[in-house]
Order: structure tokens, then C-alpha cells, then sequence
């Protein structure tokens, strides 16, 4: 860090003077993030951004301005920290608990997904244009939404600049899918477009019904929002891919923030965002309790040293002073912001960790002082029905038998997995659901692999045999699962992880039996369309079970 505690403290104090005084600290407002392919087309931008970016990767690890600081934030891996440490022994110093690793992924509720990358993507722009010197620069965002961009970034692609290969590109990163960087692929119209996230009605989960953003009770960030699984989750996949029988970066998430197309990638999940909240009919669902908004901020180290400490609130109201503006919501209004606190929000006294945010918001005040809404108390939760023969699933073999009939052959890798000692079938139809809000859960445990599959998986639940018509129940979270057991495993990549789809309209329909269908698909496809055929790699499912919840 590059200032004193003294000075640390004081420039704290006034800011919190500011707070407690109903103002807070203005951001002046930043320049407007483009489509990578207008901002490809201005080389005077791209060379900014090169500029910049190398400049963070000149800096020693330690350094909050540098490269590897940023990236660590959103989550770092062992052997890079130790790769790190051998050329700045300082890294030491560097208290990683408080700064590091605070990607959402790692345990928190799935609501937070999004959230916390919005802040992240805000302060890491801040970083940006301060090492480019260029107050007018601002990330591009890689809208593969739209046909023609569903290739990979030329800019990103090559690792030199020049003929005579003298001049690196910081844009550049080894540990990509070859067959993706080289123009030979191009992403799915499905992932890119990904429909059931856009048409998505509300924010958050309701029952039986995935939402746009997740869930604010899963504290294992189990049941994943819609924009999290696709397009997030596919990108990063289809981008890192298995470089020399290992991971490539996007495809982990301790080295994705490392590789330069991350930001591209989440500037516009955050651009995708936007967007769907100006849309007429989108609402935040079943929202918590509005304290769940004000509670455990996160830390953030800008430009100057010191530290930004927000909350939910704060990051949501970045949209407000934000340091881009989207042309393609300016017409249409944006769905209510979370509901006030019940009295003027300040920042309360604490030192160094006084929250002092540069949001350029206006404060959040209620009109007259009111009760405060007691926290929903978790759900309680009941196992139904469990099944613990591990799985194997390949893009050749995708049926599992659940309390049921195997899945009928003939659907594309259907060869079923039906158990001659299994239990009989039963029905769903515990007491606990007639409680109309009791929710019936899908639960996938110890989802593991040896290297990231060259496909993805959807997760269907056949009645009787008979496949389910419309949409899967989700998808499996790959992305998700490559860091859990991290340590434990020392490093290795068979990796572990759990899963929960929100079964509860399937259920109700039909009550069983029931047959589990995990089916492949393409993450990649030729530039014509045509499907490609991938690795035989697999993903072990450890166990499946019925979770039912009730309040």
C-alpha cells in the first residue's frame, strides 16, 4: 500500500464527516463503456488499453495498483502466489484475508453474484485508467449477444503485436482455447443469446422458478441465478478451455480474472444487466428484508491506497453515479431501487474501517422512522428421497434412473444408468407441500472432474421416463465447481462441488417416479453453426437427493 495508516485515518475522517453529515464524496462521471466491436475500431482506444493494462502488469504483485493485486481479488491460486512471491518477496505483507479471494463464489449467497462483480468491475476501471493515464478510457464490452460477435476478440488474440514478434501484447494470455483464439469457433447462438435469462421476470428466486440473479439464502452459493449459469459460466468455459492437460485460465476461477477477456466478458454481464432491469415488467421478486441490503460490505482498495467499503446497497446504487452510462437503457426506466432503511443512513464511527464510498449517490433517507422487518429465518430443510450410486456422465451417456424407470433410449446420449437394487419408486407427495411456499430441491453432490469438459451439461427431470417437455431445471455449474476442496487437494484438479435446482413446479405437476437426465451441449460450434464433437471427458455426480424446504 501506498500510504500511511496516519494519512489512511485522516483522509477516513473526512470522509466520514461527510457521511454523518447526510453528503458523501462525489465521482465525477466517467466515460461511456462501448461494444468491443466500435471500441476495437479506435486504435487510439485499444492502444490505451494495452497501455494501461501494461502498465498494471509492470508493477510488483504487492503493489494495489498492479495486475496481480486486482486480479487476486476476485480469487487467486497457490501456485501464482507463490510464482508471485519469488519475484516480490513483499506479497507477504499483504494482509490476503481482507483483500483477496472475495469473488462470490466462495460461499456466499448466489444473490451476490452480480452484485459484487459491479463494484469490482467499478473500482478495477478506476485502477485502469490511472496506469493508462487516460481519464477517458473505460472498459469495452463484449456483447456476444449478436451473431457477429461470437467470435473471439481479434485484439485479445495474437501474443505479438509485430512481424518480427518484438512487441508482447498485454492482451494476451497463453492459456486459452486454441481452437476458439484461432477463429476456428465461434460461441452458440444459444449461450450467447441465452433467452430463459433474458425473459427472466424477477431478480431473485421465487418458488419454483429460477430468478435473473439468485438467491439470498443459499449461503453455499448453491442455487445459482440465471445470468450467473449461462451466459457467465459458458463464456468462461468455452474461453479457457484445457491448455497442456490442464485448465486454461478462464476456465478456473483462481486465474480467470488474470486473463485480460475477463473484463470484456463480465463488463458486459454487467452491460446484460442493465439492460434486462430497464426492461418493462422486471422487479426484484421476493426481496429480503431490506437490512440484507446494508450488511457484511465489501472492501475495495482504490486508486489512492485507501480503502472503499460497500454494501449491497452501495454497489446496486452505482448504477446511479455510474462511471458508464448504456445508450441502450437511457429511454426506459429501471425497475425500483431496494427498499430505504427505516431511518437516514450514516456511516458508523470504526476507525480505519469506517465506510467511506465514493459513490457520487445521494444518501438513501425514509420519509419517517418505522419497524424494523425481522430477518426471514432460514428455511428449515428435510431430506425426501436419496440416491447415492455415483454417476458418470459423458457427452455419450446421460441417463440416470431416480426412484423411477430408466430414461427412454433414442434422446442424443441417452444409454441410462438404471439400478437392478435400487429402492422403488415413490412419489413426491410429502405433507410439506402443501405449504404453497415449500420448495422441493434437486440436489447434486460431489459434482467432480479431472479437466474442465469441452461440453456443457443441462439437468432434466423426467416423470416416468417420459422427458420432461421445455426448458432443463438448470445447468451444472463446471465454472463454479473449480475451486472447491482447492486447498485441501493441494492443487490438484479433481475437485468437488454441490449443486441445488429448485424442482418444486416439476413436482407439483407430476409426483414421480422420476428420471434423472443430464444432457450435453455445445459450448463451441463451428463458424457455420454445426454442433463440433468434443473430448469424451466426464463429470462425476457423488450422490443425488430430494430436498424439501419450509419455512
Amino acid at each position: 500500500m501506498h500510504q500511511t495508516r496516519r494519512q489512511f485515518v485522516g483522509t477516513t475522517a473526512v470522509l466520514s464527516a461527510f457521511a454523518l453529515a447526510g453528503a458523501r464524496a462525489a465521482v465525477a462521471p466517467g466515460p461511456q463503456r462501448q461494444s468491443l466491436a466500435a471500441f476495437a475500431d479506435d486504435s487510439a482506444r485499444v492502444a490505451s488499453l494495452r497501455k494501461g493494462i501494461a502498465a498494471m502488469k509492470a508493477l510488483p504483485a504487492s503493489d494495489h495498483r498492479s495486475w496481480f493485486f486486482q486480479a487476486a481479488t476476485h480469487a487467486y491460486s497457490q501456485s501464482l502466489y507463490t510464482a508471485e512471491l519469488r519475484r516480490d518477496p513483499r506479497l507477504k505483507t499483504v494482509d490476503r484475508e481482507r483483500y483477496w479471494n472475495k469473488c462470490p463464489h466462495f460461499g456466499q449467497c448466489s444473490a451476490d453474484f452480480v452484485i459484487w462483480h459491479r463494484a469490482y468491475l467499478h473500482y478495477f476501471e478506476r485502477h485502469l485508467r490511472d496506469a493508462a493515464g487516460d481519464p477517458t478510457l473505460a472498459l469495452p464490452y463484449w456483447d456476444y449477444t449478436k451473431p457477429e460477435q461470437r467470435i473471439f476478440p481479434a485484439i485479445f488474440a495474437p501474443e505479438f503485436l509485430d512481424p518480427g514478434k518484438t512487441q508482447p501484447n498485454p492482451l494476451f494470455h497463453p492459456n486459452r482455447e486454441k481452437s476458439f483464439t484461432r477463429g476456428l469457433l465461434e460461441i452458440s447462438a444459444n449461450i450467447g443469446q441465452a433467452p430463459k435469462t433474458v425473459a427472466a421476470a424477477t431478480f431473485f428466486h421465487e418458488v419454483g422458478v429460477p430468478g435473473f440473479g439468485g438467491d439470498n439464502l443459499d449461503s453455499g452459493h448453491t442455487q445459482i441465478g440465471l445470468l450467473e449459469q449461462r451466459p457467465h459460466n459458458d463464456i468462461h468455459l468455452a474461453c479457457g478451455g484445457v491448455i497442456n492437460s490442464s485448465n486454461g485460465a478462464m476456465a478456473e476461477i483462481t486465474t480467470a480474472a488474470f486473463d485480460p477477456v475477463f473484463w470484456v466478458h463480465h463488463a458486459n454481464i454487467d452491460r446484460m444487466w442493465a439492460e434486462w432491469a430497464s426492461r418493462p415488467g422486471k422487479s426484484w421478486g421476493p426481496a429480503p428484508a431490506p437490512d440484507w441490503f446494508d450488511e457484511k460490505p465489501w472492501t475495495f482498495v482504490d486508486v489512492d491506497g485507501s480503502e472503499r467499503t460497500l454494501s449491497r446497497r452501495d454497489a446496486i446504487g452505482l448504477t446511479a453515479a455510474y462511471d458508464v452510462d448504456y445508450a441502450s437503457q437511457l429511454a426506459v426506466p429501471s425497475p425500483p431501487q431496494p427498499p430505504p432503511p427505516p431511518v437516514a443512513s450514516a456511516a458508523p464511527s470504526g476507525g480505519s474501517r469506517d465506510r467511506a464510498v465514493a459513490t457520487g449517490a445521494a444518501p438513501v433517507m425514509a420519509a419517517a422512522p418505522a419497524p424494523m422487518r425481522k430477518r426471514a429465518k432460514p428455511p428449515a430443510e428435510r431430506e425426501l428421497l436419496a440416491d447415492n450410486t455415483p454417476i458418470v456422465v459423458t457427452p455419450h451417456n446421460a441417463g440416470h434412473r431416480l426412484f423411477g424407470e430408466a430414461a427412454p433410449p433414442g434422446r442424443r446420449g441417452n444409454t441410462g444408468y438404471a439400478r437392478e437394487d435400487g429402492p422403488p419408486a415413490q412419489a413426491l407427495d410429502a405433507p410439506e407441500l402443501s405449504d404453497r411456499n415449500a420448495r422441493v430441491l434437486l440436489e447434486l453432490a460431489d459434482i467432480s472432474f479431472k479437466l474442465v469438459p469441452s461440453s456443457g451439461f443441462a439437468v432434466f427431470l423426467d416423470c416416468a421416463g417420459r422427458p420432461a417437455a421445455g426448458e432443463p431445471v438448470g445447468l451444472i455449474d463446471i465454472f463454479g465447481a473449480t475451486h472447491r476442496g482447492m486447498e485441501m487437494m493441494a492443487g490438484m484438479h479433481h475437485l468437488k462441488a454441490t449443486q441445488r435446482f429448485d424442482v418444486t413446479a416439476v413436482v407439483r405437476q407430476a409426483p414421480g417416479p422420476f428420471t434423472l437426465r443430464v444432457e450435453p451441449y455445445d459450448l463451441l460450434v463451428s463458424r457455420d453453426g454445426k454442433p463440433t464433437r468434443g473430448r469424451a471427458d466426464a463429470v462425476t455426480i457423488g450422490s443425488v437427493r430430494f430436498v424439501v424446504l419450509t419455512s
